[in-house]
């Protein structure tokens, strides 16, 4: 027995494992890591590091032995991310066709960690274009003090303006001055056209030059236009952040700017994309992303799938604290940062093809993500998951609430993608038709200014086969935000 080494982590497993979970994650990296099967070099090497793990964990004197000497030494670390996994069904029939299955993962901090306030290291990059001259430059300037307010004395913050070239207002450093930072901003007017990527390459350079390991490192975005020649740049550019663990967040302020652009830009980062329908808004759209970013408790959060022979991922949904669909990259699925306040939700629907009856690994699932606040890099929570299969039909169970929540709150997200889709190909009838039922759905669950939208936006649709750009906008990011159900999915 090695006390020193974290048998726990090897496993991927709590220190509160049941036997059976034991058993799990040790027969699912078995078949991994077995010598006779793995490719890389040091899999023997991993292979007898989780065999000596299991011989001790699985034998309940030599891990109560284990664990006694580990709290002795002060080596016992609980993780610091809860991972729970909910299926919609326990046990399948066996049928001669394929099944569907839906997984919610909840991701949140674990309930024994002290959630303390993580320092910022923030640039705001702001358009300052001719387009921005007036109140919408004068909302921007106001929601910038705003934060110049809100922010700590250990908290970092650059400001970088930009047109058709960028200039940086305030370097990046700790607010000792806050009445010369707010005369700075007021300085601030508009001219030029817009190049996106001018202002991002100095925020991310302001942003790098005083990164630091253990702190929230984020830039934010806001503009009014369109940008020109620079898109490709733009992503590499957000492709770099994420590299250097800087999310993005970008803010659309009317109806001229590239919703798709800024979209892509956040989802390359683990940022947020949002629109502002009007300049008097974008105070309360600072306010709550700083709020947000105070709350980060880990980032660079993943999450990677290991699926049972016969299950195929059909889809991946982020459905809390926003919706929106999980692309896989480079091996894994991408969820930015964790918030202390919100639990990160996922909604996984697999397509399992016919079993006899038994019980079949659906998939394992290993988390990892940074803890800023604890000094802590890569930590990693692994689950197996199972269902049962029975040769006969048991008695029917309930799919779980919480579920068919999601469910109901991903249908409509649903309806405005295949919507855009149909435009997209010309079907204008049918994309009608569509958004005509998605204003009921939403009526019935009392979004009834999104539902208008919806409605106003049919009938414009019927009448030139085209959307507004800023009706096209409101419903897209509309329906990322909805928080309540259709009354027909609550049961009401």
């Amino acid at each position: 027995m090695r006390v020193e080494a974290d048998y726990y982590a090897i496993l991927g497993v709590s220190q509160s494992a049941t036997p059976q979970e034991i058993k799990s994650a040790y027969r699912a990296l078995v078949r991994r890591l077995h010598p006779d099967v793995g490719q890389n070099a040091v899999m023997p090497e991993q292979f007898h590091r989780v065999q000596e793990a299991y011989e001790i964990l699985s034998d309940p004197e030599k891990r109560a032995a284990y664990d006694r000497r580990r709290a002795e030494e002060g080596l016992v670390k609980e993780p610091a991310i809860s991972l729970q996994v909910m299926l919609s069904h326990r046990s399948l029939p066996c049928l001669n066709e394929d099944q569907v299955l839906y997984a919610l993962l909840e991701i949140a901090p674990s309930p024994h960690i002290e959630v303390r306030r993580p320092p910022l290291n923030l640039c705001l990059v702001l358009d300052r274009s001719t387009s921005m001259q007036g109140l919408r430059l004068q909302r921007v300037k106001e929601a910038t003090n705003y934060i110049i307010d809100y922010l700590d004395d250990d908290d970092t913050l650059s400001l970088v303006t930009f047109s058709d070239r960028a200039e940086v207002v305030l370097p990046g450093q700790c607010l000792v001055d806050r009445v010369r930072a707010k005369a700075q901003v007021s300085a601030i007017r508009s001219s030029g056209g817009t190049e996106i990527f001018q202002g991002l390459q100095a925020g991310l350079r302001e942003l790098e030059r005083v990164r630091g390991s253990n702190t929230v490192n984020h830039l934010i975005l806001l503009t009014d236009g369109q940008t020109y020649g620079d898109e490709d740049k733009c992503l590499l550019a957000a492709d770099r952040a994420s590299r250097h663990q800087i999310g993005i967040s970008t803010m659309g302020i009317g109806q001229d700017w590239n919703d798709k652009l800024l979209d892509e830009i956040a989802l390359r980062s683990g940022g947020t994309s949002a629109y502002i329908d009007s300049a008097a808004k974008v105070t309360s759209f600072f306010r709550d992303k700083i709020h947000s970013l105070v709350n980060v408790f880990a980032r660079e959060v993943r999450y990677t799938l290991l699926l049972g022979d016969g299950v195929r991922l059909k889809d991946s949904f982020r459905v809390s604290p926003y919706l929106t669909r999980l692309q896989e990259r480079e091996g894994g699925f991408y969820l930015g940062q964790l918030n202390a306040d919100k639990p990160t939700v996922v909604l996984l629907e697999f397509i399992i093809a016919p079993r006899p009856p038994g019980l079949l690994q659906l998939f394992q699932v290993e988390l990892v993500g940074d803890v800023p606040i604890l000094g802590r890099r890569s930590e990693r929570i692994r689950r197996e998951v199972d269902v049962h299969f029975a040769s006969t039909r048991e008695l029917e169970e309930a799919v779980p609430p919480r579920i068919v929540s999601a469910l109901g709150k991903l249908a409509i997200f649903k309806m405005q993608e295949k919507t855009m889709e149909e435009l997209d190909r010309g079907q204008v009838e049918q994309a009608s038709q569509r958004l005509e039922t998605m204003a009921t759905r939403l009526l019935n669950i009392g979004e009834l200014e999104l539902a208008k939208a919806a409605l106003l936006e049919a009938g414009r649709l019927s009448r030139t086969g085209h959307l507004s750009p800023e009706g096209r906008k409101k419903i897209r990011y509309g329906t990322r935000s909805l928080s309540l159900l259709p009354k027909e999915v609550r049961g009401d």
